[in-house]
Formats: C-alpha cells, sequence, structure tokens
C-alpha cells in the first residue's frame, strides 16, 4: 500500500502536466491544410482559369500598368490603366468569390488640328466587375478541368470614363493539362455589354491559349481571343497575345506581355502584373 499511492500521485501528476501544456498551446484560426493546390490565376493572358482560390485563403492580381494605344488611326488614342486588382477569396473548395477593379484610368486623345479635331484628356475610377468561379471538374485532380464564371459589372466609372450601364454574362472555362509542360484553355463567353449609343447587346466572345513550363518557375503563353464587337455596326476584335510568368515563390506570380489587336480596332496593348495569395 505504501509503495502504490506515490505511483498513483506520479500519474496524476503527469496527466495534469500534460493537459496543462496542450492547453497553453495557442489557438489557430483560419488555418489551412499542409497541402493546397498549386497556385492558378486569371491574369496574364485573356482566357479565365479553370481553377479556383481554395477555400478560406486570399488572392490578388494586380495590374501595376496596363497601356493601350489605337494603332489603326492617323491621331494618337491612348488608354493607361493604374493598379487594377482581381481581389479573391475561397468561399469553398470549389467555388470563390471575386471583385474585379479598375482603381484609375487614364484616356488620352489627340486630335488632327487640320481636320479640326479637337484632343481631351480623362481620368477616374473605372468601373466594378462582382464575379464568382465555380468549379465543376478537376479541381484537384485529373488532366482536364472545367469552370462556370458568371459576373455582373457595376456602373461606378466616372461619367465618360465608363458607359453608366449595369452589364454581365456568363463564361464557360476548360483547361487540359497535355503533358510535358504544355496546357491548353479555353473560355466561351456570353455577354450582355454596352455600344457606343448606350445600348445593350449580345457580345459573344472566345479564346484559346497555348502554355508552355519552361522550367519550374518560369512560363510562356501564346493567345488567339475574338469579340463580336458593336459600334456603328457589328464587327469582330481579334486579338494575338503572348507572354511570361515567373513564379518568385509557391504563392507569388511575376507576370509580363501584350496583346496586338490586329483585327477590327488595331492597337497594341503590354502590361505587367504579379499575382499572391495567402
Amino acid at each position: 500500500m505504501t509503495t502504490r499511492a506515490p505511483l498513483h500521485l506520479a500519474a496524476v501528476f503527469a496527466v495534469g502536466l500534460t493537459t496543462l501544456a496542450n492547453a497553453a498551446e495557442p489557438a489557430v484560426f483560419n488555418s489551412q491544410p499542409a497541402a493546397v493546390r498549386e497556385m492558378s490565376t486569371d491574369r496574364p493572358d485573356q482566357t479565365e482559369g479553370a481553377f479556383t482560390v481554395p477555400k478560406g485563403m486570399f488572392q490578388f492580381e494586380f495590374g501595376f500598368l496596363n497601356y493601350s494605344r489605337r494603332l489603326d488611326t492617323d491621331h494618337r488614342t491612348e488608354n493607361f490603366t493604374w493598379g487594377e486588382v482581381n481581389a479573391k477569396y475561397g468561399l469553398t473548395n470549389d467555388l470563390d468569390f471575386q471583385l474585379l477593379w479598375q482603381p484609375w484610368t487614364e484616356q488620352r486623345f489627340k486630335g488632327n488640328p487640320d481636320q479640326g479635331e479637337d484632343g481631351y484628356f480623362r481620368e477616374g475610377v473605372n468601373d466594378l466587375n462582382v464575379r464568382l468561379k465555380w468549379n465543376l471538374i478537376g479541381n484537384d485532380s485529373g488532366p482536364f478541368a472545367l469552370a462556370l464564371l458568371p459576373s455582373v459589372k457595376v456602373p461606378t466609372a466616372k461619367h465618360r470614363i465608363g458607359n453608366d450601364l449595369w452589364e454581365g454574362g456568363l463564361a464557360i472555362a476548360t483547361e487540359i493539362d497535355l503533358g510535358g509542360g504544355w496546357s491548353l484553355g479555353n473560355t466561351i463567353t456570353g455577354y450582355v455589354a454596352g455600344d457606343s449609343d448606350d445600348t445593350l447587346y449580345f457580345r459573344p466572345s472566345a479564346t484559346a491559349v497555348l502554355g508552355y513550363d519552361i522550367t519550374e518557375k518560369f512560363s510562356c503563353f501564346v493567345e488567339i481571343f475574338a469579340a463580336n464587337q458593336m459600334d456603328s455596326e457589328r464587327y469582330w476584335q481579334t486579338s494575338l497575345d503572348a507572354g511570361i510568368g515567373y513564379a518568385i515563390t509557391e504563392n507569388m506570380i511575376f507576370d509580363a506581355g501584350a496583346f496586338w489587336f490586329f483585327r477590327g480596332e488595331e492597337a497594341i496593348n503590354p502590361f505587367v502584373g504579379l499575382s499572391v495569395r495567402f
């Protein structure tokens, strides 16, 4: 009896210390799994990605500078967009919420004095796009992924920067892993947009992008884009795009490239940006 009592006391004491030690561990909120899916972005190409942001994570895709200049006119038409951001949050494992906004836009037009054309300079905030992305297939496994992307444009732009109209549509995005570092993405979109007379019309568009992972960190892409636009009459706006991406870390990607609109309104559109996830 005299030998058992100390053993019981020692056992109780050990259990107490273990309980206190566990209680002293700090609580962890909004913790993520040890392994999450590879980071995927909607920029820099015009093709929407088919993968979503994991549940509980934030992702910000910044366009530091987006410049566009028309090439098919004698006068000079330029647009500068500063600080564009697509802010995303993973609502579930297969659904994320997105706010795409251009906080500052500059529009510059230099007319031809010989033809009596006046120039102008406009600047201000641009419109806000509210989007959801719902992955239906292949978010975490398999060579094929498909997602739906409904969106609504809220007319927050300064007058004459935007058209003061509500717009919206639905995109279907797919991506196929071709193996060997190659991938093929595609987006088909049906969108209700505003024309030059502030009248709503249906604007279908389609893209196809071929990507290649040169190394584990460095990638490149080429892309074709086409959209049925409306001005005084309908016409097809088409571009050939190319760019690069560099993964600084697993959750930070730098990108740069250019869109060349060679049909419709001819223009060149270089850009540079950065995406981060946490």
